[in-house]
């Protein structure tokens, strides 16, 4: 909870969990490694993708179970 209160991206957080109505702190750990289990997960994921918050291997297309590097707050 504290790391999401100082995230660098966390107006972003906020706008995506408002728009999936979930809580910021879920998109939060998904944007930070947790694996995503529902559609709506994978829908935040890819969108965290397209705002360049997370970045994906170049040699894999996303999926429940691909592998995504992520960046780390500051």
């Amino acid at each position: 909870m504290f790391k999401f209160v100082r995230a660098r991206h966390r107006k972003a957080y906020l706008k995506l969990a408002w728009k999936h109505l979930v809580w910021p702190e879920k998109v939060y750990k998904l944007a930070h490694g947790k694996h995503a289990h529902s559609k709506k997960e994978r829908s935040i994921i890819h969108e965290l993708l397209a705002l360049g918050i997370i970045h994906r291997h170049s040699s894999s297309s996303i999926s429940s179970d691909d592998k995504v590097v992520f960046e780390k707050d500051e």
